[in-house]
């Protein structure tokens, strides 16, 4: 299974589109890889795409993407950062042309009433071209290739509203856990009792070094804490990669900073661009 993080950022992303504190003109300064934008990742090349943000356009000229290609989207939950659902809107036949795939989007009941709002806006759907289905908490699904099972994220309205991810392909195991707060222990003992032993996990780091980051984000402490708890139920191994992402300027730290600080504990960095094989 191999990932790639088009972006890594909160929704302001770094520098702030309207911010200038010090890791917001240190980024303008700087450049590389201390720009970040809205959170998204590419799973095998494009087998499957995680959430798509307001800046999913700008990754498409980044990478030289072609979203025509892709066929499952998974979203993660509603907020704009994540799901930009007036660009999906875009599918229809008044906007795009020669397409030769239907695209496939994945969600919860709230997210499906934010996709639905944009194609009302528009005055079209055209199920051939894109289609959305529902997503429970608890419970697997075959999606594509894939085998995800869907669990509660602490976030938004801590109804079900959001979810995060274990995602499964050809005996790998990826954890998908942004945006969230600490984890519950029902998701936790849903783990435990699948057995399901992961090869990586992707963190939320908002926080990044900061004491706290109001309980619907994490930060490193929080993150290692996440990991000894994973650990402790045999969900977790030695050789499990540990990366560490969705960053946000008010965590404080610059790319490097938060380099140095997540080197200390054998946690990647990612920055937008990255690519990685588990």
């Amino acid at each position: 299974m191999k990932l790639h993080y088009l972006g890594t950022a909160a929704a302001e992303r770094v520098p702030g589109i309207f911010c200038n504190c010090r890791v917001c003109n240190i980024a303008r300064e700087t450049g590389g890889r201390e720009l970040r934008t809205q959170t998204q990742t590419l799973v095998d090349d494009g087998d499957l795409l995680i959430d798509f943000p307001g800046d999913s356009y700008l990754h498409l000229r980044e990478y030289q993407l072609n979203f025509n290609d892709i066929e499952h989207l998974l979203i993660t939950h509603w907020h704009s950062d994540h799901l930009y659902a007036e660009d999906l809107a875009f599918r229809m036949e008044a906007y795009g042309n020669n397409l030769e795939k239907k695209l496939t989007v994945y969600g919860s009941k709230v997210v499906h009433e934010f996709f639905n709002r944009a194609f009302e806006l528009e005055g079209m759907t055209d199920p051939a071209r894109i289609e959305f289905k529902e997503l429970l908490p608890f419970e697997k699904y075959t999606i594509g290739q894939y085998t995800v099972h869907t669990l509660p994220a602490v976030h938004g309205r801590k109804e079900g509203d959001c979810l995060i991810y274990l995602i499964e392909r050809d005996g790998k195991r990826l954890f998908y856990t942004h945006d969230t707060g600490f984890p519950t222990d029902e998701v936790l003992d849903y783990l435990e009792e699948n057995h399901l032993t992961l090869d990586a996990i992707s963190l939320d780091c908002t926080g990044q070094g900061l004491d706290y980051v109001g309980g619907i984000h994490m930060n490193v402490g929080e993150n290692l804490r996440l990991i000894e708890e994973l650990k402790k139920r045999a969900l977790c191994e030695e050789k499990t990669i540990n990366i560490v992402s969705h960053f946000s300027h008010n965590g404080g730290l610059t790319y490097k900073e938060m380099k140095e600080l997540a080197d200390k504990h054998e946690l990647i960095t990612a920055y937008d661009g990255m690519v990685i094989d588990i």
